[in-house]
């Protein structure tokens, strides 16, 4: 099934037919959508994904997902990226995916010499399933939002990042 937008509860207590107030917690008001899809390839946490655009059955298209990719291989189709896996999955299962809102994602190496810092805009890089600074000469979207320091240096690492509905 589907997930809503549509309905947000944004209080952080509600009253009970006895009427005493209980906390409801952040997860009432979590703007995130994510959907379930079926995995294309294994797929790991935060892998940024992509549709199966060389699918034979029209409503196959959006139904298997493959880790996004700006440079395939030969005769691939350039995959790009429409959410983050939220789970990892083998080839053949389901896998959750973050379409919009708050998740983590694989961000490529920093070697720039200084950390990317909150707000970068990413898109997927060289690296399939990698996010990475976005640039302007890419013909991929941006992606999502930068919303924990990548760190100059570091290796690929998961970081909190702001989806950007694209589906």
């Amino acid at each position: 099934m589907a997930t809503s937008t549509l309905i947000q509860y944004l209080e952080s207590a509600q009253v009970t037919g006895l009427g005493t107030s209980v906390a409801v917690g952040r997860a009432t008001s979590d703007r995130s959508q994510i959907e379930t899809f079926i995995a294309k390839e294994a797929i790991a946490a935060g892998d940024l994904v992509a549709f199966d655009y060389a699918a034979t059955e029209a409503g196959d298209v959006t139904l298997g997902v493959f880790k996004a990719d700006a440079a395939p291989l030969p005769g691939v189709p350039v995959r790009t990226p429409f959410g983050v896996a939220l789970t990892g999955a083998a080839d053949g299962k389901k896998v959750t995916v973050v379409l919009s809102g708050a998740a983590s994602v694989l961000v490529a190496a920093n070697a720039t010499g200084t950390d990317f810092p909150l707000g970068t805009l990413l898109q997927v890089t060289g690296n399939a399933g990698e996010a990475g600074v976005a640039s302007a000469a890419s013909a991929q979207p941006v992606c999502a939002i930068l919303t924990q320091v990548q760190p100059n240096g570091a290796g690929a690492q998961l970081r909190r990042c702001v989806v950007i509905k694209q589906f």
